[in-house]
């Protein structure tokens, strides 16, 4: 038994070297696909984003005043999903955490999609928006520390500096989805985004085994 538990332990000694070393060696792409998965996310957001007072004033027949309330709540829910997404990496790890966020986010708009086309009872499709909004923007943060951790400290301030191309992405992209909004209606314009950003997810999800689930690890 005491020779099992030997090899066994020095089996695990010998996978979690490999890991390690696998990691430090493919450490340097870390920041770029961070940079990459977010400028397709941004892309896809920016399609849809600008156009969703107008669906639930024009499709779902609310009043102003009532699709500024939805607006109203989702910081709100924002900051607590944001809390529950932070403790939720300290079990999971914060690749993992924005996975299962960005998941549940990209989901919702989809169950969106399909709803729309067969009823779009505002009362199924606010609540879903607000958790849409929430779970998406929750993750900000945690990508922000993946992206400072492996980054080195005089080249921090380029990768800031690049957010404003996902910035500019997320409007220029906003031109076509007002294209495709007049052309095919919303629910068509929900179903792309929802693609595009299920695209950013996988290229997201690349950083599984290169990101320790422990931050003590980085």
């Amino acid at each position: 038994n005491e020779k099992e538990n030997e090899k066994e332990n020095e089996s695990n000694r010998l996978q979690i070297g490999d890991e390690e070393s696998f990691q430090n060696q493919y450490r340097w792409a870390i920041p770029y696909i961070t940079f990459l998965a977010s400028l397709i996310v941004a892309i896809g957001a920016g399609m849809t984003v600008k156009f969703f007072p107008l669906y639930f004033k024009n499709d779902c027949l609310l009043s102003p005043s009532q699709v500024q309330a939805i607006y109203a709540v989702i910081p709100v829910t924002m900051v607590f999903a944001a809390i529950i997404a932070q403790k939720l990496s300290v079990i999971l790890g914060r690749v993992q955490t924005v996975i299962c966020c960005r998941g549940v986010g990209i989901a919702t708009l989809f169950v969106m999609t399909y709803l729309e086309q067969s009823s779009g009872d505002w009362r199924v499709m606010v609540p879903l928006y607000i958790v849409r909004a929430s779970t998406m923007n929750a993750t900000f943060p945690l990508e922000e520390s993946i992206m400072m951790d492996f980054v080195p400290k005089e080249t921090r301030a380029r990768w800031k500096s690049l957010e404003s191309i996902a910035q500019f992405g997320w409007c220029g992209s906003a031109a076509l989805g007002g294209v495709l909004a007049d052309a095919h209606g919303y629910p068509f314009t929900f179903l792309i985004t929802a693609c595009i950003q299920g695209f950013g997810l996988l290229i997201f999800a690349c950083l599984l085994p290169l990101v320790p689930r422990s931050e003590k690890k980085v």
